[in-house]
Parts: structure tokens; C-alpha cells; sequence
């Protein structure tokens, strides 16, 4: 297959045709189709991660130089998830998406969310959480505990 890309206003479209001649198209939408995935995804998380024994305790906090899609308890952790979601159409790995100066904004969150409410001497812990959702409805998940670490 070669792939051919295109690059419209409102999409990233990537095409690629198959040894017969077969066009599968594979596309992510940019903007407001992305919002909306994004906060879904967040409230499928929230679930996800209470049918996994986790807490959660906020969503969506916010610092001036960062943000934390939940945090939550898991045993004796405090955990910041940065949640991930992918449609069909979305491309590479969650942890690729989580780069450095996403996870300084995450780190940056985190710091001010324990020293607000006084939380000392407790395992905290960075966790991201990739949704996968196909046209047809199906939902896989995949929970990176301990994703990466403060420096």
C-alpha cells in the first residue's frame, strides 16, 4: 500500500489503496469533531477507571500552566490520567501523544493540585489511559499505569 496524504482545512486525511486497487480511507478529524471525542472519551474514562477500583476525585483541573484530565485514588496513589482517544481514523500511540511539553503541563497541574489541598507525603503516580472507538461501536482500552515520571 502507498500511502497519499491530503491535508484539508478541517481534516488530516490519509489515504492509502490496497495491491487491487482498493481505497481505504483513514482520517482524523481537527477541531470541534475532536472537542467533542475528547470529552467523551473523558466521560467513558471516568467509568473505565471506577470499574477498576480507582477513585476519582476531579476532572479537567486546571493551573495556569497546566491541566489534568482526572485525577484519582488508586490504593495508597494518588494518580494524574491524561486520557487519550482514538476513533478509527486516529493515528499513532498514546504515549507519543503524551510529549514533553504535554507532560510538563500535566507535572505543572499535579504540583499545584497538592500543594492547594496540602497533600503531602503520598505516591503519586502519572497514568495514561488510550480509548479506542470503531464505527461500529466497540471500545478497547489501554491503561499505561505509571506512563512517565517527574524529573
Amino acid at each position: 500500500m502507498l500511502p497519499f496524504l491530503t491535508l484539508p482545512f478541517d481534516k488530516l486525511m490519509i489515504s492509502l489503496r490496497t495491491s487491487a486497487g482498493k481505497i481505504i480511507a483513514v482520517y482524523s478529524d481537527m477541531g470541534k469533531e475532536s472537542t467533542t471525542l475528547g470529552k467523551e472519551g473523558e466521560a467513558i474514562a471516568v467509568q473505565y477507571l471506577i470499574e477498576h477500583s480507582y477513585q476519582v476525585i476531579d476532572r479537567n483541573y486546571r493551573s495556569q500552566q497546566g491541566e489534568v484530565d482526572i485525577i484519582a485514588r488508586d490504593g495508597n496513589f494518588i494518580v494524574f490520567v491524561e486520557v487519550k482517544t482514538y476513533s478509527i481514523g486516529s493515528f499513532g500511540t498514546p504515549l507519543g501523544a503524551v510529549r514533553k511539553a504535554k507532560k510538563e503541563s500535566i507535572i505543572h497541574a499535579a504540583r499545584t493540585y497538592l500543594l492547594k489541598n496540602n497533600i503531602k507525603d503520598i505516591n503519586c503516580r502519572f497514568d495514561v489511559l488510550a480509548i479506542y472507538r470503531s464505527w461500529s461501536g466497540l471500545t478497547s482500552y489501554d491503561l499505561i499505569k505509571d506512563a512517565f515520571h517527574v524529573s
